[in-house]
């Protein structure tokens, strides 16, 4: 029911502070080879980045499918990894699985050290510039002047389309709740909100953001959520899963890819993804439904999913297997340009 929905208008116009029980996780890779280390296995160009820059990537399988995302901070003696989702362990894993007898590089995990807290919406990069400390060099990548640093997401993502400011930031656990305090405080004076984890997907999907497990998995190559734009360079030396990225990409044909969907009724009697979608015409398999919530912002449930070519186009209409039907849409949905 949409009355029940969050609603995260104030987040959108004004800030959101979204505070998880589970701290973001976090990577530190050091040693005079993590840089080639790194270049092997990501898609993204980390060899060109300098430091205090933010970039996001993927960790491919050789088919190029999507393992893992990470933002990626490069720091003048490091870098800092950050996979979405509860993937630490495995995401470890993935990386020492690569990590040779001689290669000069160490892995630590620095998630223990900090708690992470998130925030977005209009308002959020002058909400957070008082913790930032004043180095003039660093670019999305910024320490804090009381410890720890923030990551400033950039506002393309998903097909270069505004997802809107996004900052994850980690404090260190013994100045985390002052620090929480004042950033909520700064925020509610600013008519902002705070987020729980509902309201946080709510928002997610209303501004179109792809996520692991649920839009970004094994099942999808990069191209088809339309971020190999800011995730992938196609001028980088070998990698793994390079060669079907670069073949998918000078083909420029993809059988599918991700879209917004909008429920055409505001109740929906079954919500569970994935769920399989179809066409109202014919009854053929036109694509999945990855993620579902509802908005009262938008009057309706929003969610994406990957629909295949033929249908792909804005204002389609598809069916789910309870014969609820969506209607393929752009995103970001809300827009307060």
């Amino acid at each position: 029911m949409l009355t029940n929905a969050p609603d995260t208008r104030p987040a959108h116009t004004h800030a959101g502070l979204f505070i998880p029980d589970t701290s973001r996780s976090l990577v530190l890779v050091s040693g005079e080879d993590r840089i080639p280390f790194l270049q092997g296995l990501l898609c993204q160009d980390v060899a060109a980045q300098t430091p205090g820059t933010l970039r996001y990537g993927f960790f491919l399988n050789p088919k190029a499918r999507i393992l893992f995302d990470s933002w990626i901070a490069v720091r003048p003696e490091d870098v800092l990894l950050s996979p979405s989702g509860e993937t630490e362990e495995a995401f470890i894993a993935h990386l020492k699985r690569y990590l040779f007898f001689r290669t000069k590089a160490t892995i630590t995990p620095l998630t223990g050290n900090f708690r992470s807290m998130t925030l977005v919406g209009r308002e959020a990069p002058a909400l957070a510039t008082p913790l930032f400390s004043s180095d003039p060099a660093e670019d999305g990548y910024r320490t804090l002047s009381g410890g720890g640093f923030a990551f400033l997401r950039p506002h393309p993502f998903a097909f270069e389309r505004d997802a809107g400011p996004w900052i994850d930031l980690w404090i260190p656990r013994d100045s985390f709740e002052k620090a929480a305090r004042d950033l909520g405080g700064r925020v509610l004076s600013a008519k902002g909100m705070t987020l729980d984890a509902e309201a946080l997907e709510t928002y997610r999907l209303e501004r179109g953001i792809p996520l692991p497990p649920f839009e970004l998995n094994e099942g999808h190559f990069p191209a088809e959520a339309g971020l190999d734009a800011i995730a992938v360079s196609y001028n980088k030396g070998c990698y793994v899963g390079q060669e079907p990225v670069t073949r998918l990409k000078f083909q420029g044909q993809l059988s599918r890819r991700l879209t917004g969907l909008r429920s055409k009724s505001p109740t929906l009697r079954e919500t569970a993804c994935p769920r399989p979608l179809f066409s109202v015409m014919d009854g053929s398999e036109a694509g999945s439904l990855t993620s579902l919530a509802p908005s009262r912002m938008a009057g309706s449930f929003l969610g994406l999913g990957y629909v295949k070519r033929a249908h792909w186009d804005p204002g389609t209409l598809l069916i789910d297997g309870a014969g609820q039907q969506f209607e393929v849409s752009d995103f970001p949905f809300i827009s307060l340009d």
